[in-house]
């Protein structure tokens, strides 16, 4: 199963062939439309990833990341540079079973 942090150690000429297996994994995170933006999938990500923290591109903003801190079967935060304030970090939480439970931002 590929981890969301696979992404960082990857060579880049290997990229490609990586971003192919990538797609095939439902629980590979990829902006805008994946797993992380259903409630199901929220549920799935965090029953089936270990506890940890992981991260990947933002690919809305360039050289930053989206970090996901998740608690295994209990919940997940996360964390991203806001999208309406460009200064500010979004923070939001979510219950095991994918469901917003808090919104907070907190300065860039």
């Amino acid at each position: 199963m590929i981890q969301p942090n696979d992404v960082m150690n990857i060579d880049s000429e290997n990229w490609e062939d990586f971003k192919k297996e990538a797609m095939k994994d439902a629980l590979y995170y990829n902006g805008p439309g994946d797993l992380l933006d259903t409630k199901e999938g929220r549920a799935r990500f965090c029953r089936l990833n270990e506890t940890g923290v992981f991260r990947k591109p933002d690919p809305d903003f360039p050289n930053y990341k989206i970090w996901v801190f998740n608690n295994q079967g209990s919940g997940m935060v996360v964390k991203k540079r806001s999208r309406v304030d460009q200064a500010l970090m979004e923070d939001v939480e979510y219950d095991a079973d994918g469901r917003e439970i808090s919104r907070s931002y907190e300065p860039a």
